[in-house]
């Protein structure tokens, strides 16, 4: 059996005693039920080291390290940043979710001329915390970093090359702008709103001379697209 992942902003060294945090620290005793003696990993800054977890009958238990771990995986070749138009209701909290499971660096909320929904502070904060418990349970070496909400044309500024999914693209598209990005070491996936994007979005994304895509022959929604597109990235690409 896997030893669970925490991550921490602490310092890490052999034999220092690290705190979880109150979050991490109920999950460890309550929902795990681990006990003094049981094997964690403790990750910062995409470093691993096996710890073993001490005063589990206190009020602050803590992780003591043993040794740095030699652990190359849980990360895409590339860092990937995923553009996704903010949706209504909790679909946003999917997409971050599956995305994170499936290599995302970071995930960017875009407002898009048909964007309804909003993301405020208490949003944001809650995605992070999405984002927290989907890296340690798919055992990523990096949180991935969930931005402030931007502008589409914003936000397709941030990265190139950027791959846009639009329903109007041709067959084969997304095959081909995947060959065309070459050996970037960074590519955005860009996803619009439940209503698709407008010709004002689609001019944006020309503007910022993006790839617009076909996802195949079916239209996916939008919480379905960014996690299809990752995947088929990955795949195309040969990671997998």
């Amino acid at each position: 059996m896997n030893a669970p992942r925490f991550f921490t902003d602490a310092p890490c060294s052999a034999g220092a005693l690290v705190d979880l945090g109150a979050e991490d620290t109920n999950h460890a005793t309550r929902v795990l039920r681990l006990h003094d003696g049981d094997a964690l990993v403790v990750i910062n800054d995409g470093v691993a080291w096996d710890a073993t977890l001490r005063g589990s009958d206190s009020r602050q238990p803590r992780a003591e390290l043993t040794g740095r771990r030699d652990e190359q995986g849980g990360e895409l070749p590339v860092a990937t940043t995923v553009i996704q138009a903010i949706t209504k209701g909790t679909k946003f909290d999917d997409v971050v979710e599956k995305t994170v499971e499936l290599g995302a660096r970071r995930i960017v909320p875009a407002m898009c001329e048909r964007s309804y929904a909003q993301a405020g502070d208490a949003k944001i904060e809650r995605w992070r915390r999405i984002a927290r418990a989907a890296a340690q349970q798919s055992r990523r070496r990096y949180i991935p970093v969930i931005t402030a909400a931007a502008p589409w044309a914003h936000a397709l500024a941030l990265v190139r090359p950027t791959i846009v999914a639009y329903e109007d693209a041709p067959a084969g598209s997304f095959a081909q702008a995947v060959r065309e990005s070459g050996n970037a070491r960074e590519i955005a996936l860009a996803v619009g709103p439940e209503g698709g994007l407008a010709p004002a979005d689609v001019e944006a994304a020309r503007a910022a001379r993006c790839a617009l895509v076909s996802l195949g022959p079916t239209i996916l929604r939008t919480e379905t697209a960014a996690a299809a597109m990752l995947a088929a990235l990955a795949s195309t690409a040969g990671w997998w």
